[in-house]
This record gives structure tokens, C-alpha cells and sequence, in this order.
């Protein structure tokens, strides 16, 4: 019979959880903030929306025995004692060592039997004073849960430092700098002490000038006259709008091709050689307007300085009777670029107390200008071919416009006041074609990588006519990496 009991009280309590709310359920929270919204509305002594939360917590956490008493006491509250002592028979299940809670559970279970009404001397384990409760959840490592009950204590005795300290170490232990300083502070000034003050100063100076300034005014409003603290920061004296400016140094890995002379001049009959940087560095400053913590706009200026490329293509298809060798055709190429990119862009920021994640997204325009000459060399290659007939038309400054764009992800570190610094990783798309100088686009042969004008000289200048060829092109996308260094006002 009592094993039928038993069994009843336990379908009692899973009925309860899974009539819980599936908007409760639904939601990506945890079981300790279930907890921890179920404390509000039981301190409230709004039992039925109290019992709801504690149930949400039960079923992502079945073997937390503190979700099981509250629960109880809920039920016990609105007079429900069979439900109540289903719960407590499973916290005391979960705690064997709990003598005060299992000797309750015997005194009920007595009057279910009998059905009577509760004893007044078996008042449920509730009326235990708002500390106690704290520091309970507190060694079960239940902070978010505890931190209610310390600010209750906090109210009901305004001088004991207890309640502060225990606060401020819950918020410590959930990463909340900034109450923890708060409590901290307040705690040292109820009763100074040298440990609690220095926990105090230590984790106040991992916080931003605003928010340092904001716990300075409360610990002196609360510490002064005896005053009790309701709750935590909802936010102090934090700017709504930060602006400032990040400076970039770093590098960007070029993963293609940088010309299309590498991609069409290898052949049977073509060579290449030729010196093209696969390292760029990268040098920017980015003004920006940040809201609140999560969210930044940006305006970005990046520079890029390319320098120079150097090709010569050898075309053995081709006599270069220019030296009277017979040997192969041979061009060489030079480019001398710089690039400057306009982005707008955006960030969303993660994380806190000191160190902050983002994730960056940009895009914009960059204008490319870039000095090309070209020059007829001899058939070794070694000097030039000084016969009439070089393309000497072709060289010349030509100048476009590429459209950009940037992925970045990174690290900031505070270093103190209005200063951070961290490393990011990222990748940037930027191709450019459509090089012009004087009205004349820069074209390459798809059948051998020869770069100029199209008939603007004799045959001689190892360029065909249009047929076979297409605008020139740079791609220099990448992934880049580097230190970004932010400065706030």
C-alpha cells in the first residue's frame, strides 16, 4: 500500500511538469533561470505562476532537489498538501542528508493519511530565513537561483554584509561584473574589510569609466544610511551611443591567381616567369558610432600597398626576328599598383566583462590605380630588344573602380579607459577589371597571356586584334588577419 502511494505521489509530479506551458518549455533557457523567475513570483507569493517556472526547471534539470522543495512549498501554500508532499518526497530523495526536511516529510505524509489539517508546529521548510536559503543553492552551485534570496536578506537585515557579499559572489560566479562590483562594495562598506574590498577594486577595474562611475554612486547611496538593495544594475549610466575609431595593421593571404597572364600564358609553347606577391599588408582606420553593447556601424578605409608585379611571357611559337636570333618572342610586363578601399559596414558584438567577441560584415567601393608598362626584350630575355616596333603605346597610368567586400571575426580586450585591443581573422573579396587610361581599355590574349592594346601597332607588338581577347583583371581576395586597435569617446 504505502509503495502504491509512492508511485501515486511520483505521477502526481510528472503530470505537473509536462502540464507545464510549452511556452516555458519552448523557450532556450535554463534550468537555473527558470529557477531564478520562479524565486520572483514565489517571493511575490504568486504560487500558481511560481509553480509553472519550477516545473520548466525540473524538466531540464530533474535532479535538482531545490526545484522539488520550492515546488512544495508552492502547493503547500495554496493547501494542496498531497501534491506538496509528492514534491518533497522527491527532494528529500535527492538529499537523504536533509534530517529537517525528512522529518517534515514524515509529519505530512501523517496528516495526508489521516486527513487531517497541518499542525501549526509543521510549518514547511519555507519559513527558513532568506540567507540560509541562499547560501543552500549557493554551495549547489546554484548562483542565479541564490541571488534572489541574498537580496531578500539584504532587505530584511540592511546592516549585515552577508547578504551583499554572497550576492556580490553569485553575480561573480554568473559573470556579471557589474553587480558583483556593486555588491562587493557595498558589502566592504557595511563592514570594511580587506579581502572583500580588494575582490571589490579588482573586478570594478575590468569595467568600462561609465560603469565604474555608475557602482562608485550606488555603493555610496546604499552604504550611507543604512539602505537596502532591491536588485541589481538594470543598466546605469551607460551611453546609448559610443563613438570612436579602430586602426587596423595586419596581412591578407591572396588565395588565386593575381593576373590572368598566369592563367592563360602556361602552354606547350609559352613559359612564364615572373614575380607576383602572394602576402599583402593592409593598413586601416575605421570611424565608428556603436549602440548600446551588441551592435556598430562603421566606415572603413583600408590601404593596400601592392606594389609591384613583373612578368615575361616566351612565346616559342612566335620568331623574334627583332634580334636576328630566331629564338622566342619575348614581353616583359610591369604593374605598380595601389589600392584603397571604402567599406560601410557593421558589427555584432558577444560576451563581456573585459573581453568581447564580434562578428564584422562590410562592403563598398575601391578605386585601383596602377602604372603598366611593357617592354619588347630579346630573345634570352636578359635586356631589352631595342628595334623599332615595341608597344610602347601600351604603357601608361590606368586607373578602375572594384566593388569590395569583407567577413571579419575577432577578440577585444579592454586595456582600461576607452581602450581595447584584440586579434581578428577574416576574408576580403576584391577582383578588378576594366583598367583604362585616355579612354582605351587594358586587354589580355586568352591564347597567350599578352597584355596591351589592341591594334594600336603592327603585328610585331605580340598582341592580337580583338578576337581572343578580354578586359584585363586583378583578383586579389584573400583571407586576412590582424590586430585592430579601438580608441572611445
Amino acid at each position: 500500500m504505502r509503495g502504491l502511494k509512492i508511485g501515486v505521489g511520483f505521477l502526481l509530479v510528472m503530470t505537473a511538469i509536462l502540464a507545464a506551458p510549452s511556452y516555458l518549455r519552448a523557450q532556450g533557457t535554463t534550468a537555473a533561470q527558470y529557477l531564478a523567475a520562479g524565486n520572483q513570483y514565489y517571493t511575490a507569493r504568486n504560487y500558481t505562476q511560481a509553480i509553472q517556472y519550477f516545473n520548466a526547471s525540473i524538466k531540464l534539470n530533474p535532479n535538482n532537489p531545490s526545484a522539488y522543495q520550492l515546488t512544495g512549498n508552492c502547493y503547500y501554500a495554496l493547501g494542496n498538501k498531497p501534491y506538496a508532499l509528492a514534491y518533497y518526497k522527491r527532494a528529500s530523495a535527492l538529499q537523504p542528508n536533509n534530517m529537517q526536511l525528512a522529518q517534515f516529510v514524515q509529519n505530512l505524509q501523517a496528516q495526508v493519511n489521516a486527513g487531517a489539517a497541518a499542525a501549526p508546529a509543521a510549518a514547511a521548510p519555507a519559513a527558513a530565513d532568506p540567507l540560509s536559503q541562499g547560501t543552500a543553492l549557493f554551495r549547489q552551485k546554484q548562483y542565479a537561483a541564490a541571488i534572489p534570496y541574498f537580496q531578500q536578506a539584504t532587505q530584511a537585515n540592511p546592516n549585515d554584509y552577508r547578504g551583499y557579499y554572497y550576492a556580490g559572489y553569485a553575480y561573480y560566479m554568473i559573470r556579471d561584473s557589474k553587480n558583483a562590483a556593486l555588491y562587493f562594495g557595498v558589502a566592504n562598506a557595511k563592514q570594511p574589510n580587506a579581502s572583500i574590498k580588494a575582490y571589490a577594486d579588482r573586478i570594478k577595474a575590468s569595467l568600462s569609466p561609465d560603469d565604474q562611475a555608475w557602482v562608485d554612486d550606488q555603493v555610496s547611496k546604499y552604504s550611507q544610511g543604512g539602505g537596502a538593495m532591491a536588485g541589481g544594475a538594470k543598466g546605469g549610466k551607460k551611453k546609448d551611443v559610443a563613438f570612436g575609431f579602430h586602426i587596423l595593421g595586419g596581412e591578407e593571404l591572396v588565395l588565386s591567381n593575381k593576373t590572368q597572364i598566369e592563367q592563360y600564358a602556361p602552354s606547350s609553347s609559352m613559359a612564364v616567369t615572373g614575380v607576383a606577391p602572394t602576402m599583402l599588408m593592409a593598413f586601416g582606420v575605421e570611424p565608428f558610432l556603436q549602440f548600446g553593447e551588441s551592435f556598430e556601424i562603421n566606415l572603413a578605409f583600408n590601404y593596400l600597398p601592392v606594389g609591384s608585379l613583373s612578368y615575361k611571357t616566351y612565346d616559342y611559337a612566335v620568331t623574334n626576328a627583332g634580334d636576328g636570333t630566331g629564338g622566342p618572342d619575348v614581353w616583359k610586363y610591369d604593374f605598380n599598383m595601389t589600392v584603397i578601399t571604402a567599406n560601410l559596414g557593421a558589427k555584432i558584438f558577444f560576451g563581456g566583462n573585459g573581453v568581447k567577441g564580434y562578428l564584422g560584415l562590410s562592403g563598398g567601393i575601391s578605386p585601383i590605380s596602377m602604372t603598366f608598362a611593357k617592354t619588347s626584350y630579346d630573345s634570352t630575355g636578359t635586356g631589352p630588344n631595342l628595334v623599332p616596333g615595341q608597344d610602347v603605346q601600351s604603357s601608361g597610368n590606368y586607373s578602375t573602380m572594384a566593388i569590395t567586400g569583407n567577413a571579419r571575426l575577432g577578440v577585444d580586450f579592454e586595456l582600461g579607459k576607452d581602450m581595447s585591443v584584440g586579434p581578428y581573422v577574416g576574408f576580403q573579396y576584391l577582383s578588378a577589371t576594366n583598367f583604362t587610361s585616355g579612354g582605351n581599355t587594358l586587354m589580355v590574349d586568352t591564347k597567350n597571356g599578352a597584355v596591351g592594346l589592341p591594334d594600336t601597332v603592327t603585328s610585331k607588338t605580340n598582341f592580337p586584334a580583338t578576337d581572343g581577347s578580354e578586359a584585363f583583371k586583378f583578383d586579389f581576395s584573400g583571407i586576412t588577419s590582424g590586430l585592430n586597435l579601438s580608441f572611445f569617446f
